[in-house]
């Protein structure tokens, strides 16, 4: 065991030189998050889990995470980025300080994970599509399979939130969707920063299904990423859905170092 952290320590202080694949793994496993690799659809997925994950979760809830979308596009914005994986994993933390069982779903052809079907317009104009989505779906259930959870909790950050919202269309099982700073109108979003419309991608407030479940949305007040305004048509096509503005939130602050009261509050 000395040795295993030992390793740890010597791989973050080589961070500088690892990819961002590797500094997740190091983050994992400082966390004590076990890692495996799963059959999505098309794709396969890396899976952090707590260690509660690994219990009898027959009887209880997961806890499913999604993050952002990490970085689509190179530094020059023109081209492709050769990988997408976020340098920071936020949602990846907020896992970490969860007090339920839960993992981790990483996004398709992230975390160094190149399949055949890996072709730039998954993490770019097709990142919330249809293949994308059913491969997650199914990565759960490979996940999950030998110990079916009762009900699943989906909680997106991001990019990930609108992941959460389309994935939950497609489960039996799900108790609650919570997104965190999610563009749930990806047509509005990129109208108002002026990229390119995601062609490819579905849109969750053009969608044509009923949501069931318990919906909770997390907002920044100072969100300049998503501004509130950028998902109004997603709350008037689901009225239902909660809204939930926090003052002195932006896209990144402060939800990791507020999440254990938050998560008592929305997800139980």
């Amino acid at each position: 065991m000395r040795y295993r952290h030992c390793g740890l320590i010597l791989l973050l202080a080589l961070q500088g030189c690892a990819s961002s694949s590797q500094r997740i793994d190091a983050q994992a496993e400082a966390a004590g998050l076990s890692r495996s690799v799963v059959a999505g659809r098309d794709f396969r997925h890396v899976v952090y889990a707590n260690a509660l994950a690994h219990g009898d979760a027959a009887a209880q809830r997961l806890v499913v995470y999604f993050d952002g979308d990490g970085r689509p596009w190179g530094s020059s914005g023109l081209q492709p980025a050769a990988d997408p994986t976020t340098r920071k994993p936020l949602a990846l933390q907020l896992l970490a300080r969860t007090p339920a069982p839960g993992i981790y779903v990483s996004r398709p052809c992230y975390q160094e994970l190149k399949d055949p079907a890996c072709e730039a317009a998954v993490w770019t104009s097709e990142r919330y599509s249809t293949a994308v989505v059913d491969s997650l779906v199914a990565a759960i259930g490979q996940f999950s399979a030998a110990r079916p959870p009762r009900e699943i909790v989906l909680i997106g950050y991001s990019g990930g939130g609108v992941l959460a919202t389309l994935a939950a269309e497609r489960l039996g099982n799900v108790a609650a969707v919570v997104t965190i700073a999610a563009n749930l109108d990806i047509d509005a979003w990129a109208q108002y920063h002026g990229y390119l419309p995601l062609t490819g991608s579905l849109n969750p407030a053009a969608s044509g299904h009923d949501h069931a479940w318990r919906e909770v949305h997390l907002q920044g007040a100072d969100d300049a990423v998503v501004p509130a305004a950028t998902t109004a048509r997603y709350f008037a096509r689901y009225p239902a859905a909660q809204q939930r503005q926090f003052d002195g939130f932006s896209h990144v602050c402060c939800w990791v170092e507020r999440w254990a009261e938050i998560f008592a509050d929305v997800a139980l």
